[in-house]
């Protein structure tokens, strides 16, 4: 079952936009200092916050629980001008 998982995260990451350098490195920080890896958001989960955020173009979000921020910057790509997350 892992291996399917696996292929097909694959796929969905071939198809996506690439993540922004600080989502990235903050992606990565976690997994080189934190036990609780499983709790960030990730990469394909933020491709789809990110991807539903710009289609909408929210003025505001809000983000509640989050472990580092991930998901809350995913949502802010996706702000109208002058939006936030709070």
């Amino acid at each position: 079952m892992n291996e399917i998982k696996n292929e097909l995260t694959q796929y969905a990451e071939s198809f996506t936009s690439d993540e922004s350098k600080v989502l990235r490195e903050l992606r990565e920080h976690c997994y080189r200092h934190y036990e609780d890896k499983a709790m960030l958001s990730g990469f394909v989960q933020g491709r789809v916050l990110s991807m539903f955020s710009r289609m909408i173009r929210p003025r505001v979000v809000l983000e509640i629980g989050t472990y580092l921020g991930y998901s809350a910057l995913c949502f802010a790509e996706g702000l109208a001008d002058g939006g936030k997350v709070i």
